[in-house]
């Protein structure tokens, strides 16, 4: 589990503490100093959408959503999310770093063309309804919460647009669907707790805590296995030397400067190479679910979450036999 903590703290997908058996590593995001539109490089700036724009389509196809829509889309998430004085290289990199395969989904739908909403109910119709059914008391209930759901997503709001408009893609779709999900169905436990019914006649509905122990049997439920066989794939790419030295940082507890004096070398290069191990495992984890068991971004980035989530997956017992300290 540390070592797979470590692999999911190089990922742009959120902080997670390590357990606390073994140090904390902290997961760093990118600082931008802010934006100012008008220094935009007109070719820099467009070839990163254009780039953004081509791996929608080869994810969900043309969705009869145009480049220029695209583009003044990203351009407002950008303008809400960095500072108006940031350099053009932050405001590209920022790019760069935001699921724009799921935020040219999201454009698409907010833009009520039907085969973008034909492709959303494809990926995330059983996903919301399983997510429901989690979170609520009945399946009448979990009927209700998803299709209410699904109608607020393709209503407008007071500004005339689509809810789904306000997706800005920093977390995956899957993620922000989950947030709706939860936040709606503690929003009817308010309700209900709230009107006049007698205590004896309300159902009991999952608190947060429950209901985030949800998501996660449902993820676990729908990926585990195969999350179990990535992270043993991922092992036999790693170097007998890389095995030792993840074995005796995370398993044996030993600091950087004694394995580094046990192996003869200076302790920075023990770090890169305990860096360059896990970037190698991650790696090497999302193109197995990329290629063989052929998920999709969303797809991947909830297996990432059950990862971090589920204690039961660790590599370091993959990583067995231990080798012999000498």
């Amino acid at each position: 589990m540390a070592i797979i903590n470590r692999f999911n703290a190089e990922s742009p997908h959120g902080l997670k503490a390590t357990q606390a058996t073994v140090a904390k590593v902290q997961f760093s995001l990118f600082l931008f100093s802010g934006l100012d539109l008008r220094s935009y490089s007109n070719n820099s700036l467009r070839a990163a959408i254009v780039q953004a724009y081509q791996r929608g389509c080869a994810v969900h196809g043309g969705l009869e959503l145009q480049l220029e829509h695209f583009k003044s889309h990203v351009i407002w998430v950008v303008k809400r999310n960095l500072e108006p004085d940031a350099s053009s290289q932050a405001a590209i990199n920022f790019i760069r770093t935001i699921h724009t395969n799921d935020l040219y989904l999201g454009l698409a739908c907010a833009r009520q063309t039907e085969t973008a909403w034909d492709r959303f109910n494809t990926l995330y119709r059983k996903y919301i309804d399983d997510l429901a059914t989690f979170a609520t008391p009945t399946r009448n209930a979990a009927a209700d919460l998803a299709d209410s759901i699904l109608a607020d997503l393709f209503l407008p709001d007071h500004s005339g647009q689509s809810r789904i408009a306000s997706y800005q893609g920093r977390s995956s779709l899957a993620t922000w669907l989950r947030v709706i999900v939860n936040h709606r169905a503690t929003n009817e436990r308010k309700r209900l707790s709230n009107n006049t019914e007698s205590l004896e006649s309300i159902h009991d509905i999952a608190d947060e805590t429950a209901l985030h122990r949800m998501a996660a049997s449902l993820r676990a439920c729908r990926y585990g296995r195969i999350i179990g066989e990535s992270l043993r794939c991922s092992c036999q790419c790693l170097t007998d030397r890389e095995r030792l030295i993840l074995l005796l940082r995370y398993d044996n507890g030993l600091q950087l400067g004694q394995i580094g004096r046990l192996l003869g070398v200076h302790q920075s290069t023990i770090t890169r190479q305990i860096e360059g191990a896990c970037k190698k495992l991650r790696e090497a984890v999302v193109a197995n679910l990329l290629t063989k068991h052929k998920l999709d971004r969303a797809a991947i980035d909830e297996c990432e979450a059950d990862i971090l989530d589920n204690p039961s997956y660790s590599i370091l017992s993959l990583i067995e036999p231990k080798p012999p300290l000498r």
